[in-house]
């Protein structure tokens, strides 16, 4: 018998899912398809196992978005964010900012550590 809070605790996670713009499908640890009153997503990724690649081509959602690389240490992780038509290169512990429609992909330059890199879609039906 399921207990009465027991969908508020998901372990069936991630969820794949193909996100426009995207080379392979994104881990959702978090997002309506998890728990179903969530208007949100959130994808995180081990960066240690993407130095030097790069996950998407230039692109953009209907919705606003928030990337996280949170580190013990200033540095651990360096990703170059490229937004519309400028490249930053940032050190970890870092966030930025995604308005809705804006051009934008991240390259991993440095996880020596390893390392969680997130991305929260702020309103996930609106960025599918």
């Amino acid at each position: 018998m399921e207990k009465k809070y027991s969908k508020y605790i998901a372990t069936d996670i991630p969820k794949m899912v193909q996100l426009e713009g995207h080379h392979a499908p994104a881990p959702f640890w978090v997002s309506p398809d998890v728990f179903p009153e969530v208007e949100l997503g959130v994808v995180a990724v081990d960066v240690g196992k993407l130095v030097g690649r790069e996950v998407a081509d230039p692109h953009s959602h209907g919705c606003p978005e928030l990337y996280m690389a949170i580190s013990a240490e200033r540095g651990d992780m360096v990703f170059e964010v490229t937004l519309e038509d400028e490249t930053y290169t940032v050190e970890s512990p870092m966030a930025v900012f995604i308005p809705t429609g804006m051009k934008h992909k991240f390259k991993t330059v440095k996880a020596d550590k390893g390392g969680y890199f997130f991305g929260i879609l702020l309103d996930y039906a609106k960025c599918l």
